[in-house]
C-alpha cells in the first residue's frame, strides 16, 4: 500500500512537470494581434526574464518539498510524529498538525521571501515591508491551523458518530463552512488588510448609479490598502442577496481613471447581478460529494494506515492521503469547473460592454496585465486545465463582437 501512494505522488509529480514543460513551450509563439500593444519588445523580454527567475524559484522550491514528503512517507513520520506524546487523539492530531504545518511553512519562508523581497522586488511588483511579511506569514499559520484542526475534528466527531453514514454529514458540514466563508470574507481579509470608505465624488456616484439602476442596495464602497503588499490591483463586490459591498484597490483608484476604474467594477458587479456564486453552488457541492465519498472509501482501508505506522484508522493521514488517490479525477473536474467560471468571465465582460464600458476594460486589461506581469498568451490546454478567466486575447475579441453587434 505504500508504494501505491508513493507511485501516485510520484505520477502526480511529473503531471505538474509536464504541464510546466508544456507551459514554457509556448513562451516563444507570436503574440495575437490584439495583444501585441500590450508589452513592447523590451517589456516582453522583461515578462519573460521574471517569469523564468520565478519558474526557477519555483522548481527548487518543488524538489525540497518533495524530498521531504517522501522522506515522511518512506520513514512513517507522520506516525513518529503522532505517536510521539502519550495523550488522547485530539491532543495528538493538534500536535501533529502543528508539527507538521510548522516544518511545511519554515521550509516555504525563505522561497518565499526571496520570491517577494528578490524578484518581486526587482521587477517593481513589491511594495511589501519585511514586518508586514512575517506579520501575513504569522497570521497565515493561525488560522491555517484553526480552520484544518477544527475540519479534521469535525470529521472525526462526525465519522465517530456516524460511522459510513457520516459521510453524508461531513458532505453537508464542509459546504456549510464553504458558504459561511464566502458570507464572512470581508471579515477574513480585514485580518490582513485594511479598508476605508470611498470619498464622496464622481466615481462613488457612477458606482452607485449603477447598483441602483438594478436595484442593488449598496452596504458600503470601501478602499482596500493594497498598495501595502504590491503595486497590481483588483476589485471586488460582495455580500448576499441584494445589497453588496464594494471593495477597491487603492492601486485601482490611484493609477486608473474613473472609466477604466468603472469598467472593472462593472465586470465583478456582473458577477453579483447574474449569481455566478449560485449558479456555481451544484458543481461546487457536487465535486464535494464525490471527493468526500473518496475520502470514506479511503477511511474503509485499514492497510493504509498500518503501512504508515499507525495502529489504526488516521483521520490526517487519511485526508493526505486523499489528494494523492484523486489527483486524476480533480484534474477532469477542473476542467469542467474552469469551464464554468470562463464562461462567467465570459458574460461579466459583455456586461460591461453593454454598458458602454467595453474599450475602457479592454485597456484596464491590458493594464491590469502589463503591470503584474501576466502571462498575456499561454497554452491553450493549459488555459483549460488551470485557468478560471479566458486569456487576455479572447476577452477582448469577446468585448469587441459584443460591441459591434452594439453598434
Amino acid at each position: 500500500m505504500k508504494i501505491f501512494v508513493i507511485i501516485s505522488y510520484l505520477l502526480c509529480t511529473a503531471f505538474a512537470m509536464f504541464k510546466r514543460r508544456l507551459a514554457d513551450s509556448y513562451v516563444d509563439r507570436e503574440l495575437p494581434e490584439n495583444i501585441r500593444d500590450v508589452y513592447n519588445e523590451d517589456e516582453y523580454n522583461r515578462w519573460k526574464a521574471y517569469r523564468k527567475e520565478g519558474q526557477n524559484l519555483s522548481r527548487i522550491e518543488k524538489v525540497v518539498t518533495s524530498i521531504l514528503l517522501l522522506c515522511f512517507l518512506l520513514f512513517n513520520l507522520h506516525s513518529k510524529v503522532f505517536y510521539a506524546i502519550n495523550a488522547n487523539d485530539y491532543v495528538r492530531y493538534l500536535f501533529a498538525l502543528t508539527v507538521i504545518n510548522l516544518i511545511s511553512d519554515i521550509i516555504s519562508l525563505p522561497f518565499d521571501y526571496y520570491d517577494t523581497f528578490v524578484i518581486e522586488e526587482k521587477y517593481g511588483l513589491n511594495t511589501s515591508t519585511k514586518k508586514t511579511f512575517f506579520l501575513d506569514a504569522i497570521k497565515e499559520f493561525i488560522i491555517g491551523m484553526v480552520l484544518s484542526y477544527g475540519l479534521l475534528v469535525l470529521i472525526m466527531l462526525l465519522y465517530n458518530r456516524f460511522g459510513n453514514v457520516g459521510i453524508i454529514w461531513i458532505c453537508l458540514a464542509i459546504v456549510a463552512i464553504s458558504l459561511l466563508i464566502s458570507i464572512f470574507a470581508m471579515t477574513f481579509l480585514s485580518i490582513f488588510n485594511k479598508f476605508s470608505p470611498l470619498e464622496d465624488g464622481e466615481l462613488k456616484t457612477k458606482l452607485l448609479d449603477l447598483c441602483g439602476k438594478y436595484g442593488i442596495k449598496v452596504k458600503k464602497i470601501v478602499v482596500k490598502d493594497a498598495s501595502r503588499r504590491t503595486t497590481t490591483a483588483n476589485a471586488f463586490c460582495t455580500g448576499l442577496g441584494n445589497t453588496k459591498t464594494i471593495s477597491l484597490d487603492d492601486n485601482l483608484i490611484k493609477d486608473y481613471t474613473t472609466d477604466q476604474i468603472v469598467a472593472v467594477f462593472t465586470h465583478e458587479f456582473a458577477h453579483a447581478k447574474f449569481k455566478h456564486i449560485f449558479k456555481s453552488l451544484p458543481f461546487g457541492i457536487l465535486r464535494t460529494v464525490l471527493i468526500i465519498a473518496a475520502l470514506g472509501i479511503i477511511f474503509n482501508i485499514p492497510a493504509l494506515y498500518t503501512a504508515f505506522g499507525f495502529t489504526t484508522l488516521n483521520y490526517m493521514m487519511a485526508i493526505q492521503c486523499l489528494g494523492y488517490f484523486t489527483w486524476p479525477f480533480s484534474t477532469l473536474l477542473d476542467l469542467i469547473s474552469n469551464k464554468i467560471s470562463r464562461n462567467h468571465e465570459y458574460q461579466a465582460d459583455a456586461f460591461a460592454a453593454e454598458e458602454g464600458y467595453g474599450e475602457d476594460l479592454i485597456s484596464s486589461l491590458k493594464k491590469l496585465c502589463k503591470e503584474s506581469l501576466s502571462n498575456i498568451n499561454p497554452h491553450p490546454w493549459i488555459v483549460k486545465l488551470d485557468y478560471s478567466h479566458p486569456t487576455l486575447s479572447q476577452r477582448i475579441e469577446a468585448i469587441r463582437n459584443i460591441e459591434s453587434e452594439r453598434f
